[in-house]
């Protein structure tokens, strides 16, 4: 919201009396030197407002000094300077700013009109700044800080094309228009409308696009404001003319790996396997940590989770001091359900932000995730107990839930969910879904079923009230219900690699259909290969077909990827039909010991009579 100053002159009445005879005996000291202030005092950047850009100041070229007009110096003018300052010393700004662009209209002085652009960028106020810097910029028509502070506020204002010869002035008269030009498009990112920001970029780059010096410079700034205009073909374009140009560059590779995952496949996918593939290649043979770093967290989003750990720890290795490293070892620790691991990386992570300026919530979270996965229920308690901010006030009290659940607490785990806002669609959908899972942790599956199926006569076709639903179908042993449920589920996502493997995977617990299991565990891994509860469903129909030796291959994979209690039980049945006894007695004891709630793994160790 633009905060306006003009109605603040009406607050202010003029002084009388005892005050205006004190200002009548300073004006005789303090009326050069309110004139002399406004030459010395440079006009602070505006900070930004919503749907508005932050004007910056035009970078430093030869100023010409403006030629300063032959002023009658008049009593009511030194009056008005002294009684502007005062205002201004009491929060008054719209009676200051008044005061002085009425003196600098009438004398013409861009000194005053200088300052009193001044005043209006101080108070956020972009048209009375716009006001003030057009006198400015009329009064002293050579000075390159009144032209580039005009500029900027016409930009803020959204008047592009006022701007852009301005613009063109100020880059022909640097000696290195391509920094300014980079700084003009940072500057026009903000400015709420990308599209004309974009255009105003590529008019001005032109020039040097093809340029052998200056085109790679000229081709980032235009990928990145294109890609800020949502535009990727066209930031793709830029991006790839610039590494054309300098194969070596890392801010290029980077800038291509960014605008990649916009500009290819539904919803990126294949645009940021594509950008993996880049990075990677560009690794090889180059060595960046911000392209490294890039390259980990594409790898983390594709869920190529072994391989962005070992990017992290090359990161980490060779700068100890990443402290988003050591987060991003925690989070992929976490997926894995190392979570001894993860609860490590996150200590040192929160011990080493203490001394920064952070928001220790997002790890307090993760300490309380790595510490229930631990079966360590009461810290798990004590770290999410500890996020009280509205941002994550509802994830921390969702995971309480859970834990809760553990401690066999599930009426107050319900309590504490009814008691989450739900001022929208979505928060009540979000309610809805951790009530009926926990209803379903607590082995109340009728409930849980019926609380699925009553939303879904509202929302028939909700994608995660149907997976939901069909998850405690199958609890229910309703296999026909579970099966119509996740096979919609696929008719309109058909991306949903969870729902092509709890369907294959049922099939295959109950060794019905194993050949549709198969085909369609397969059809999940193509959609996410390094998935361990995906490879976990593969191993064991490959089991249930009795092929031992894939079987192992796979399961072995699968509890790389997920420590998982029910991994490991299919783990170590296979290696028990395969005779390796005593390595299935050590994995199936170790993860016993590691969670004993699992009742998969209890019923495999059980079955197999197996002894500590």
């Amino acid at each position: 919201m633009r905060v306006t100053l003009l109605p603040a002159c009406c607050r202010l009445s003029p002084p009388t009396g005892a005050k205006l005879r004190a200002l009548r005996g300073l004006a005789a000291v303090a009326a050069l030197s309110a004139l002399a202030a406004c030459t010395t005092v440079a006009p602070p950047a505006a900070p930004a407002t919503a749907g508005t850009a932050a004007p910056e100041k035009a970078p430093a070229t030869a100023r010409a000094a403006p030629k300063i007009p032959e002023v009658d110096v008049t009593p009511r003018m030194i009056f008005g300077l002294i009684a502007a300052e005062i205002g201004l010393q009491r929060g008054e700004g719209g009676y200051a700013y008044a005061e002085y662009m009425r003196i600098a209209r009438d004398t013409r002085d861009p000194r005053l009109a200088r300052r009193a652009t001044e005043i209006a960028l101080s108070a956020r106020a972009v048209r009375e700044a716009l006001d003030a810097a057009t006198l400015w910029h009329d009064t002293a028509p050579g000075d390159t800080e009144a032209e580039g502070t005009l500029a900027s506020l016409l930009l803020a204002s959204g008047r592009f094309e006022e701007a852009r010869p301005l613009l063109e002035r100020q880059l022909a008269a640097n000696p290195d228009p391509l920094a300014v030009l980079d700084r003009m498009e940072r500057m026009l990112g903000h400015a709420g409308d990308p599209v004309h920001a974009l255009a105003l970029v590529e008019a001005l780059a032109a020039r040097w696009a093809t340029d052998p010096e200056r085109g790679f410079d000229a081709q980032v700034v235009m990928a990145r404001a294109a890609r800020a205009a949502g535009q990727p073909e066209k930031a793709a374009a830029h991006a790839r003319a610039a590494l054309a140009l300098r194969p070596d560059s890392e801010s290029a590779v980077l800038t291509l790996a960014q605008a990649l995952p916009d500009d290819e496949g539904a919803n990126g996918k294949a645009g940021r396997e594509v950008a993996i593939a880049l990075l990677g290649r560009w690794l090889a043979t180059h060595e960046g940590a911000d392209a490294r770093q890039a390259y980990a967290r594409l790898l983390a989003a594709e869920g190529h989770l072994e391989e962005s750990r070992a990017q992290f720890e090359k990161l980490l290795a060779a700068d100890p001091g990443r402290v988003d490293t050591l987060y991003a070892l925690g989070l992929i620790d976490l997926d894995a359900e190392r979570f001894a691991a993860a609860h490590a990386w996150l200590a040192q992570y929160l011990e080493r932000i203490a001394r920064m300026d952070r928001d220790p919530e997002a790890a307090w979270i993760g300490l309380g995730r790595a510490a229930e996965g631990l079966r360590h229920y009461d810290e798990a308690l004590d770290w999410l107990r500890k996020v009280r901010s509205p941002a994550r006030n509802d994830e921390a009290r969702e995971r309480e839930a859970f834990v809760l659940a553990h401690l066999g607490r599930l009426d107050d785990a319900l309590a504490l969910i009814e008691a989450l806002p739900a001022a929208n669609d979505e928060e009540r959908g979000r309610k809805l879904l951790a009530r009926g899972q926990l209803l379903r942790e607590g082995h109340r599956y009728a409930e849980s079923f019926d609380l699925f199926e009553a939303a879904l006569r509202t929302h028939p076709d909700d994608t995660g009230l149907l997976y939901e639903s069909a998850m405690s179908a199958e609890r229910l042993d309703r296999i026909e219900v579970m099966e119509a449920r996740l096979r919609r589920v696929l008719a309109l996502q058909p991306e949903a690699a969870h729902a092509w493997n709890a369907l294959g995977f049922t099939f295959a617990d109950r060794n019905i259909r194993l050949d549709e299991a198969l085909s369609l565990i397969g059809h999940a891994l193509a959609l996410s290969p390094d998935d361990g509860y995906i490879i976990d469903s593969m191993g064991w129909v490959q089991f249930r077909m009795g092929r031992l030796a894939a079987a192992r291959e796979s399961l072995q994979r699968a509890y790389h990827l997920k420590e998982d209690p029910e991994v490991a039980a299919h783990l170590g049945e296979v290696l028990w039909a395969l005779g390796e006894h005593d390595a299935a007695r050590d994995l199936l004891l170790e993860a016993r010991r590691r969670d004993g709630g699992s009742e998969a793994l209890n019923g495999t160790i059980e079955r197999l009579r197996i002894q500590p």
